[in-house]
């Protein structure tokens, strides 16, 4: 790409509170030190007209308004991420919880948003797991979704691939913030209209079909102008199927610790992996994944 690609100086940690979000907070820092950047850590409250603290005689006691219950959040936040060799910032905002973790993080410059998927039971604001969809989809900002414990850098990546320059963006921007992988995946699903199992040329169309899309996955291979030691360890993969049901099984099968996610409105994969799909690959790919929306394309 025409671009070169830098380690963005601050990262946003989006966190509900939940004991999950410690996986999102333990890779956040892991990469902060890896490129010595400044770490934003942002949770969303409800608006003062969401709060609903069940007395409408007596009203709420005195540290449970909106003001008092910011600071009391703010507080914990400082407490439960200090970390003495990282530069922490703490934002507590209220309302929307997408809208608002876009505003920090373009408010912050922040070049990639980090977050887990988990329900937030102390102060009942939506669960994040929502949210997290709403920013697959409206965020031109990389979105790395959390779900394993941090180990190191990652060893293994999957590269879900729909043949277009934001796919290639993707892995050109994984391999560039994260480092080249012991073991590189690359994997491209397409599918066949067929009369029936029992057609006489279905076999025949689905083997051309299987081998037009081979070809056409070498080529955005090639295209990528990958160093020679990362081309050779890229493992192609193409299967006839429903995109996230065969990502979701090649991370298992393969034990990839990172998925690739990259595509845009315009492409008929990609509307699958970045639209109403997003959420089921959220929640069925069970590593975690990093989200490339094209960069003119937020919706």
């Amino acid at each position: 790409m025409s671009d070169a690609i830098v380690a963005p100086a601050s990262l946003l940690l989006a966190t509900d509170l939940s004991a999950r979000g410690d996986r999102a907070f333990e890779r956040a820092v892991q990469l902060a030190r890896q490129w010595r950047a400044r770490l934003v850590v942002a949770t969303v409250l409800p608006s003062t007209q969401e709060l609903d603290f069940h007395d409408p005689i007596f009203g709420a006691p005195p540290w449970q308004r909106p003001a008092l219950l910011s600071q009391v959040v703010e507080k914990r936040l400082r407490r439960e991420f200090a970390v003495d060799d990282v530069e922490l910032q703490v934002q507590v905002e209220s309302g929307a919880v997408g809208p608002a973790l876009l505003r920090v993080a373009h408010a912050h410059g922040c070049g990639l948003i980090v977050t887990g998927i988990a329900r937030n039971a102390l102060f009942t604001q939506p669960n994040l797991g929502s949210s997290v969809t709403w920013l697959s989809r409206h965020t031109t900002l990389p979105l790395l979704v959390v779900h394993r414990r941090a180990q190191g850098p990652y060893r293994s990546m999957a590269w879900a691939s729909d043949l277009s320059d934001t796919a290639a963006r993707a892995l050109q921007l994984a391999l560039a913030l994260f480092g080249t992988p012991v073991s590189l995946g690359a994997l491209h699903a397409f599918h066949v209209a067929r009369l029936g199992q029992r057609d006489a040329h279905a076999a025949a169309a689905l083997a051309q079909a299987r081998q037009r899309a081979q070809a056409a996955l070498g080529r955005a291979i090639d295209a990528l102008a990958l160093p020679t030691d990362v081309r050779g360890r890229l493992e192609a993969t193409v299967a006839e199927g429903e995109p996230s049901r065969l990502l979701r099984d090649y991370v298992r099968d393969h034990d990839i610790e990172l998925a690739v996610l990259g595509g845009h409105g315009r492409s008929a994969l990609s509307g699958l992996l970045l639209g109403d799909v997003a959420g089921r690959i959220l929640h069925s790919v069970q590593t975690d994944t990093l989200f490339v929306r094209d960069r003119g394309d937020a919706g």
